[in-house]
């Protein structure tokens, strides 16, 4: 009994051992009920490259929001044609109206299960993509990317090339061809329509996708953009691809709806961006009005900081990013809550994003805020999530054997709601092409 009564003595109430990252916090006209967000990550669930919404990621995702995450930042979703033909493996896309209805079924859903979301947007893999059928993808360059074997991310890729060592063809990319600029300004113009859709779906703000050696990063990196027109050369004309893609979805959208982007602190590659140069991109950025600045690091030919092995690696970085831009700062990778907590008292960021952490866990945030932090089931940064994504199978995780399986759990089955009205959905000024019938 006495045992008993001290350990209750001792226990500390989480309201005040984690008081920064239980707290709301407001972005624009979004408040979002603590600082524990879900990161964007690829699934490859959406199957046969169809980019639709189906009952698995609906009930991935409300797993997630029922667990307690503040924020839900949905993985990348392909915004227009051109990209959708060059994913990962499998992406949800969101390039015309038919994608609409099992997006707003995906932001009904996470609302439903008491979580805010965003939905990230992506202008296309570029040099990263694969075609299906072996087509050659768009970029700012014809230049190829290739994984350097030393920068696999950590524990896992080595033993499994060590055991396959044909696998290491898969990270060679296939040869792009340069973009023309008349391209360039379509897809950009297609991928401001495509996220008015998303706001239509009701998602609660968009997230522009520059991380990772995307196509909004290739343009930035003089790694990957050899370019001699004004998309080329100097860090301005190199960012320009980007601010124009920034400016046309901000006018799609509207000012009063919460855009983001999500960028690389470096680059972490010989001849590619320097922290330096993104932190001048964030600065430039912040000051045309982005909502917030996600942070990740590396690419993919840099995964060893893109999933690194411990905590923390990028809050140095972050702190930087913080004394860099006004808006809010989310950092990735800071699996325990007490370092998370203390990151967040420090002023080194704003909100916690959980990748990997959140596939072990999803009840993640309920076990912080009901004082049972030491029952999260702690993710061991094995990549074995990350191995069955590169090798084009839905992501499973071997401390969960629930992530993949969660529409077969009756809890993550959304109840009957009562419909939204109509007159009280935020509709853009600005109406898709598909949608105008009298042009």
């Amino acid at each position: 009994m006495a045992q008993k009564a001290a350990k209750a003595a001792k226990k500390v109430d989480p309201a005040k051992e984690y008081k920064n990252l239980l707290s709301p916090i407001q972005i624009k006209d979004v408040e979002i009920k603590n600082r524990i967000a879900m990161a964007p990550m690829n699934t490859v669930m959406s199957l046969d490259n169809r980019g639709y919404i189906n009952e698995e990621i609906l009930a991935y995702y409300a797993a997630r929001a029922k667990g307690g995450c503040g924020l839900i930042v949905t993985e990348c979703v392909l915004g227009t044609q051109l990209a959708a033909k060059f994913p990962f493996t499998s992406n949800l896309h969101c390039y015309d109206v038919s994608f609409a209805p099992g997006l707003a079924e995906l932001a009904e859903t996470i609302h439903a299960f008491g979580a805010r979301t965003f939905v990230q947007m992506s202008i296309g893999f570029g040099r990263q993509g694969h075609a299906h059928d072996g087509s050659h993808p768009p970029a700012p360059s014809a230049i190829p990317y290739e994984v350097v074997p030393e920068h696999m991310a950590g524990r896992g890729f080595d033993r499994l090339l060590e055991k396959n060592p044909h696998l290491a063809e898969g990270a060679l990319g296939h040869l792009p061809y340069e973009m023309t600029i008349d391209e360039i300004r379509a897809e950009q113009d297609e991928f401001a329509e495509s996220c008015i859709y998303a706001v239509m779906a009701q998602f609660d703000g968009i997230e522009l996708h520059a991380p990772h050696g995307y196509l909004e990063h290739q343009f930035l990196s003089p790694r990957s953009n050899r370019r001699t027109d004004l998309y080329g050369g100097s860090l301005e004309n190199r960012m320009r691809f980007l601010v124009e893609v920034y400016f046309k979805v901000r006018e799609a959208i509207g000012h009063d709806k919460v855009l983001g982007m999500r960028l690389s602190a470096d680059e972490h590659m010989p001849g590619g961006n320097t922290h330096k140069e993104m932190l001048e991109v964030a600065r430039v950025m912040g000051q045309l009005g982005v909502d917030y600045i996600s942070l990740s690091d590396g690419s993919y030919e840099a995964l060893d900081y893109f999933f690194p092995n411990k905590d923390g690696t990028m809050l140095a970085e972050a702190a930087n990013f913080k004394k860099t831009v006004d808006v809010p700062v989310m950092v990735p990778s800071i699996h325990d809550p007490k370092n998370a907590e203390r990151a967040l008292a420090s002023g080194k960021c704003d909100i916690v994003l959980y990748g990997r952490q959140m596939f072990a866990d999803p009840e993640y945030g309920n076990k912080v805020a009901d004082g049972h932090a030491g029952d999260i089931r702690r993710c061991k940064r094995c990549n074995e999530c990350l191995m069955r994504a590169q090798m084009g199978f839905p992501v499973r995780c071997i401390v969960n054997p629930e992530l993949g399986h969660e529409k077969y759990m009756p809890e993550y089955q959304r109840k009957p709601v009562k419909a939204q009205s109509v007159y009280k959905m935020r509709i853009p000024a600005k109406i898709p092409k598909h949608l105008r019938h009298f042009d």
